[in-house]
């Protein structure tokens, strides 16, 4: 059947559910994996998962804090790139201290036309964001 193809990740699964019941509503889905298989690329890492906490009264683009978890570990750790990554996205980081909770993590199974504009995405927003 044409349309859209069925997504592989199972980030990108969650996104389509929730799309199918709340479509306005926004979601961090996207950015999440943009921002890993960004990551991956730019870094030419075999693997990483980018941890993104919530506080429980956070909404839209606001988030209390991020962690990559690579493997082999990177002689230049990732962490401070994939915050720019976030912020140049329009997110907002502010950690009060309070609960919080992990977002699911982008599981890497995508395409490579989806690696492709994920990091071209991603590499626009930043140099947009780091222009004065």
């Amino acid at each position: 059947m044409p349309g859209k193809p069925t997504p592989r990740c199972a980030l990108q699964i969650t996104r389509q559910r929730r799309l199918s019941v709340y479509p306005e509503e926004f979601g961090l889905e996207q950015d999440i994996c943009d921002v890993t298989l960004w990551l991956v690329q730019k870094y030419r890492l075999p693997s990483a998962l980018v941890w993104v906490d919530r506080h429980y009264v956070q909404c839209g683009r606001e988030i209390a804090g991020i962690t990559v978890i690579t493997s082999p570990r990177p002689t230049d750790p990732p962490s401070p790139a994939t915050r720019e990554a976030f912020l140049a996205l329009g997110y907002e980081i502010k950690h009060s201290g309070a609960d919080t909770y992990g977002h699911q993590c982008c599981d890497g199974r995508h395409s490579n036309h989806e690696i492709l504009q994920a990091y071209a995405r991603i590499e626009t927003a930043l140099s947009s964001w780091r222009e004065p």
